[in-house]
């Protein structure tokens, strides 16, 4: 081999190291050292599932997940606003935080064995089952009522399923958001809408011409998630959820959020 043609083939080499080497570096960093590194979370939350994830009248988020959000960067910056809040679905929370989109769902996220496979799950932070909303009038009184009847969902939760596995006789309609959902029922294009029991909860409170019907049912935990892999991301998630029970912050909340309703939830 001439000269010219080593020195090529060292050059190039020299150069794969060095990329090689500044990707490796980056797949080291966590998540969390990059979050701190940024000065900002990027958390995909709920805008259209009360009381965890709405828009208020100013326009600003809020709910129970929104205040966790804004604890979190209180725990990793001093200041709760240094979060950035990026709306998410059911349908879509999980592929932006697999595409970094957001670094972490605070989304009422149920932990699933299935959803295991692609995602880290914090301890569980929350205990919903699932309960039907229908129309004042319906005669609908629970789940087993609404063979042969259509059953509003929202696409990616995981209603969906037990829907078709409970009630294999129910025609379901998949909408991408609650909003949509609770209008079919209120349009007659849905007898009935299944969701979480908290979500339901708080649908009929706010909607005299609806009620929440049905015993909770197949009761699953919320939790937490980060990308697949981001362990110690999720470890220090756990700490922070421990602190929060151990300092009064999650009592607080639920109080804040749940009270007129806790008597139907039950508490982790």
């Amino acid at each position: 081999m001439d000269m010219s043609r080593r020195g090529f083939v060292c050059a190039v080499a020299f150069g794969l190291a060095l990329v090689l080497g500044a990707t490796g570096w980056v797949e080291a960093q966590s998540t969390l050292e990059i979050v701190k590194k940024r000065g900002k979370l990027i958390a995909g939350v709920k805008t259209d599932f009360p009381p965890f994830g709405t828009i208020d009248a100013a326009g600003k988020n809020v709910g129970f997940d929104v205040d966790v959000a804004h604890r979190f960067a209180r725990a990793l910056f001093n200041d709760e606003n240094q979060v950035e809040l990026v709306a998410v679905t059911s349908g879509n929370r999980i592929p932006f935080l697999q595409s970094g989109k957001i670094d972490i769902i605070i989304a009422t996220v149920t932990i699933t064995d299935e959803r295991r496979q692609v995602v880290e799950f914090s301890n569980p932070y929350f205990m919903s089952g699932s309960l039907l909303l229908v129309p004042k009038t319906s005669t609908v009184r629970g789940l087993e009522d609404v063979a042969g009847k259509t059953v509003a969902v929202v696409q990616g939760a995981i209603q969906d399923r037990d829907v078709a596995e409970l009630v294999p006789k129910a025609d379901r309609i998949k909408f991408g958001k609650v909003s949509e959902a609770v209008l079919a029922v209120k349009g007659g294009r849905a007898d009935a809408y299944v969701h979480d029991d908290i979500v339901i909860l708080s649908l009929a409170k706010e909607n005299p011409d609806l009620k929440a019907v049905g015993t909770p049912f197949v009761p699953r935990p919320y939790g937490i998630a980060v990308r697949k892999g981001d362990t110690e991301f999720i470890t220090w998630v756990n700490a922070e959820l421990a602190q929060m029970r151990k300092d009064g912050t999650y009592d607080r909340l639920w109080k804040k959020y749940f009270a007129d309703v806790e008597a139907n939830l039950v508490k982790p």
